[in-house]
């Protein structure tokens, strides 16, 4: 194999597979490489970690074909050393070494054959749908905080996504807070129920935020029995899907919501923000206390107290409930609108947190009994 590419061009290229896949790649030595390979007339870059790989297509000039698999940060590391001016030469002979040449620069790194690189699926494109890119990134941005990260259950490590009657519904939780938001004008050809790891949900999140015009590009998704595959432009995201039962959150969702209370986001945000430093780090507590025409939110710990008021149009029954404050931070931060509305059934129950007349988003948060 022999290519040559300008510097930027190939840089660009290596650091959008890299930062899609995890650095802890374990002990197996093959995955600290990446995969090299002409293909249609363009060079073809492959990087995974086993749970989740990235493909990616470089426009390069091909003067022969071949494959190799190279160590991803030495190869990065050599490019970003290399003259921003100079052409770049990759080449590979027949005992995997690979030379590196621009100008009167020269590297030659070992490589290791295709055959050894783990086999990565193509995107299953059967029953292929698309989501406009904006929109996909404002469904990740509003529910993926509400997954779990580490949970030994693995399946609220991801999202759920359903389809059925015409409607696409993504659930996160981790078992404390829920987040679902629904859309009718996204279309697939089939019904499917899927757990969705949320770390490619994420990293297809990051790529979309770094595109030049996502309002003009559409992701397609391919989902298949047992993996899921984004594709935009010359990149794809394949990963596999979680097993397990993810738990039936119609069931959390409260029925009947006694009190209904709007509220202006950026000042409960605010107000929130400034009792968190009060609150015991871990599993701390902030209180609302629900008066006549007023939220008093308070918080204290060891060494510290708060209090803030916000006027707020209630005028039923007195009452208080707390929260973690991160988790109503997360909401208030995403949800993107001027005003929430919060409906409570009782103070002990989970609180609803919605847009004011709309159902298609909500958020769901426990609360936390204090002394």
């Amino acid at each position: 194999m022999k290519i040559n590419s300008n510097r930027e061009n190939l840089l660009k290229g290596i650091q959008r597979i890299q930062s899609g896949v995890s650095s802890r790649l374990g002990t197996i030595p093959i995955l600290q490489n990446f995969l090299m390979e002409t293909e249609d007339s363009g060079l073809k870059v492959v990087f995974t970690d086993l749970e989740m790989a990235v493909k990616h297509y470089i426009n390069v000039d091909i003067k022969s074909d071949g494959s190799i698999t190279v160590p991803i940060k030495k190869f990065a590391e050599i490019l970003h050393v290399l003259n921003e001016e100079e052409e770049i030469s990759v080449s590979v002979d027949d005992s995997n070494k690979v030379y590196i040449n621009s100008g009167k620069t020269k590297f030659k790194l070992i490589g290791s054959p295709k055959s050894e690189y783990p086999v990565i699926p193509d995107m299953d494109e059967t029953n292929l749908f698309r989501i406009p890119a904006e929109i996909l990134l404002d469904i990740i941005l509003k529910t993926i905080f509400s997954a779990a990260t580490e949970d030994d259950r693995h399946f609220l490590n991801g999202l759920l996504w359903i389809y059925e009657k015409n409607k696409l519904s993504i659930v996160a939780t981790d078992g404390r807070r829920l987040a679902l938001i629904s859309n009718n004008e996204i279309k697939a050809k089939k019904d499917f129920k899927v757990i969705i790891p949320s770390k490619v949900l994420n990293e297809v999140g990051r790529f979309i935020e770094a595109m030049n015009s996502p309002k003009s590009e559409d992701v397609l998704i391919g989902i298949s029995t047992n993996q899921i595959g984004f594709k935009t432009g010359k990149t794809m995201f394949i990963s596999r899907l979680i097993e397990g039962n993810f738990p039936a959150y119609e069931q959390i969702v409260p029925k009947n919501r006694e009190t209904s209370i709007e509220i202006n986001t950026e000042k409960l945000l605010a107000t929130t923000k400034r009792a968190a430093i009060c609150s015991n780090e871990r599993g701390g507590a902030v209180k609302y206390t629900f008066k006549k025409g007023v939220l008093i939110v308070s918080s204290s710990s060891q060494n510290m107290d708060f209090e803030d008021e916000l006027d707020i149009d209630f005028k039923g029954k007195d009452f208080q409930v707390s929260f973690n404050p991160r988790f109503l931070i997360d909401i208030l931060r995403n949800i993107g609108i001027p005003k929430v509305a919060l409906d409570f059934t009782v103070p002990s129950s989970p609180v609803v947190i919605r847009p004011p007349e709309k159902e298609n988003l909500l958020y769901i948060v426990m609360p936390l009994r204090t002394q």
